[in-house]
């Protein structure tokens, strides 16, 4: 590789170059450096100029790193990190400045976590911008990673090692009934189980139902009577009808007494329900994220099952 010695290199340059190489795309790069597609290509031709090197070939509609790309990616990459946890560890985050977090979430994780944010006192000039999670997994892994969401709070079978988790909801499934429901008095056997009509919830991502997602044995079909997209509505929809449905234990305690429901053991062996804080890992060492994390950490929901708040 021939690098020019007449012109200092750009540090910046570097920057974007490892942007569009991670995502593969002039385009993607340019949405996480909030810049133009012009301003990274010309990015990239400048520092092509100065390295006297080719650093990407057309493909197809997209684009390839070539040889030296590779291996300047490699060389340089953990410098440049080094570099960027070095400063972000100078910089101290101050809660008194105004700062706006958005943090991605299913409904579950909203319900959970907005009243906790909403009531602390400790916020300061902070605001928490809570965001509906995509429904696909790799969507929002994309946000993440495109920066265009700081967190994401909601439950994923895998990550790759680009990502870092730490659960915050630990739970476990219960049934949820009418109080004056004319056949149901805080039991509920299996046999019952199926001769009631149902209200369901579908988990988007695993394409299927809450009940059958967290019981160990497979369900047999049951009368699904509606099938909605929010635990809110589910709640409403059986305050009013002789219908069971699936939930949580802590959202079920806690809208209990609101839609005038009893909270019933399942009568199936279940499975836990777990919720992670998701982040990229380039996130670590800033000290605005690590704040923002430890304050979800404060208010993770990890117990033994007690339905206490």
């Amino acid at each position: 590789m021939i690098i020019k010695t007449d012109t200092p290199l750009d540090l910046n340059l570097l920057s974007v170059f490892l942007e569009v190489y991670r995502l593969g795309s002039i385009t993607l790069a340019a949405d996480a450096l909030n810049m133009t597609q012009p301003g990274v290509s010309g990015a990239l031709k400048r520092l092509q100029q100065q390295l006297g090197a080719e650093l990407f070939v057309r493909e197809g509609r997209g684009i390839s790193p070539t040889h030296t790309a590779v291996q300047l990616a490699s060389d340089i990459s953990p410098a440049l990190s080094n570099v960027s946890n070095a400063i972000s560890n100078i910089k101290q985050f101050d809660s008194g400045q105004p700062r706006t977090f958005r943090v991605l979430c299913n409904e579950m994780a909203l319900l959970y976590f907005h009243p906790r944010i909403e009531h602390d006192s400790g916020m300061g000039n902070v605001t928490v911008e809570f965001v509906t999670a995509p429904g696909n997994e790799d969507d929002l892994l994309q946000e993440l990673s495109l920066q265009k969401a700081d967190l994401a709070l909601d439950a994923i079978v895998q990550l790759s090692p680009s990502y870092k988790s730490h659960a915050v909801i630990q739970d476990e499934i219960v049934i949820v009934a009418r109080k004056d429901h004319p056949r149901i008095h805080q039991t509920l056997t299996e046999q019952q189980y199926y001769q009631e009509k149902h209200i369901t919830m579908r988990i988007r991502r695993a394409k299927m139902y809450a009940a059958d997602y967290f019981t160990k044995k497979p369900l047999k079909p049951r009368k699904i009577s509606t099938e909605c997209d929010s635990l809110i509505a589910m709640f409403a929809l059986i305050s009013g009808s002789d219908c069971i449905g699936s939930t949580a234990r802590k959202l079920a305690s806690q809208y209990a007494q609101l839609f005038n429901l009893q909270v019933i053991e399942q009568p199936f062996e279940t499975r836990p329900v777990e919720h992670l804080m998701i982040w990229h890992s380039r996130m670590d060492f800033s000290p605005a994220h690590q704040w923002l994390r430890e304050k979800i950490k404060n208010y993770a929901i990890i117990r033994n099952h007690s339905g206490n708040g």
